[in-house]
């Protein structure tokens, strides 16, 4: 969902794009934004994919990737010396970051008795204390996009998962649901934000409606995460307000599929994306004027 708006600003800003996909280039319409398009293997078969992307940034001379989807990112993580090796910048975060942006139990305990960040109850399933209160949330600890995803969950739900290892539980909290665009620069320590609330989203996280909040709060609590984890680049930070308290539920370290809202907001998360990984400067924080934005979809003919 954030393709169409990537795409856009690289390109406004003169670079050459080459996008890819598993389905053929005709089944999507960003493919008509890019100078050209390569047909991609799955990224869960690994070796072939690496190779794909190798082959393909010396086949058209490229220097960056840029990865869209947490599947690729896992991926790309665990092949990053063998892509950079071959002299290509990978636009993502450090493994150091994924380790924990792509694991909520380590993320939960990175932050546990930070002072500023707001830590959700969360427990490994074979160390839920007896006093847990149910019913709670269930997930993954590396999910993605709500993928596996267990709401209100009760004790016989959770005792009856097959894949019981792979999950956590938390408390179950009530509230709105708020992200922010962040991007920083580790080079410079530079930072900003775009903080917002959801209003209508899908069942998989990406908001349809949203409200651009000016919170200086949650700002600084954005900022004091991007700091604390050494984040270079455009990623995205996931909260509930519970209580009038910020609570952080995931980091996306990825662009957001609401990165437009923030690009319609006065913030050019993409290009401002491009200066960390080109040791350039970005933009600084701007003022946050609040308003509603809307995402539309618009159907198009192919001839």
């Amino acid at each position: 969902m954030s393709a169409e708006c990537v795409i856009r600003r690289l390109k406004a800003a003169g670079h050459y794009v080459v996008g890819c996909d598993i389905y053929p280039g005709e089944w999507h319409y960003e493919t008509r934004l890019c100078d050209s398009f390569v047909r991609a293997p799955f990224a869960s078969s690994e070796k072939a994919y690496i190779q794909f992307l190798i082959d393909t940034c010396c086949n058209y001379n490229l220097g960056f990737i840029i990865p869209l989807t947490d599947l690729e990112i896992d991926v790309i993580s665990h092949n990053r010396y063998v892509i950079e090796n071959n002299g290509i910048t990978l636009c993502m975060p450090s493994n150091n970051v994924l380790s924990i942006a792509r694991n909520k139990y380590k993320l939960h305990t990175t932050f546990i008795d930070d002072p500023i960040v707001a830590s959700i109850k969360t427990f490994l399933i074979k160390d839920i204390p007896s006093d847990f209160i149910y019913p709670c949330i269930a997930k993954p600890y590396n999910g993605r996009s709500s993928e596996g995803l267990i709401r209100a969950a009760t004790k016989a739900q959770i005792m009856a998962l097959e894949n019981k290892d792979n999950y956590i539980v938390q408390e179950q909290l009530r509230g709105d649901i708020y992200t922010v665009d962040y991007c920083r620069s580790s080079l410079f320590d530079l930072d900003a934000s775009v903080p917002r609330i959801e209003l209508l989203r899908t069942k998989n996280g990406a908001g349809l409606s949203i409200k651009i909040i000016n919170d200086p709060n949650l700002i600084n609590i954005a900022s004091h995460i991007g700091k604390t984890l050494d984040v270079n680049g455009c990623v995205n930070f996931e909260f509930i307000k519970h209580n009038n308290e910020y609570y952080l539920i995931d980091i996306n370290p990825r662009f957001s599929a609401g990165v437009a809202f923030s690009l319609i907001s006065g913030y050019d998360m993409v290009l401002n994306h491009i200066h960390c990984h080109t040791n350039k400067k970005i933009d600084a924080q701007i003022p946050i004027k609040e308003r509603i934005i809307i995402k539309k979809y618009e159907e198009v003919a192919i001839e």
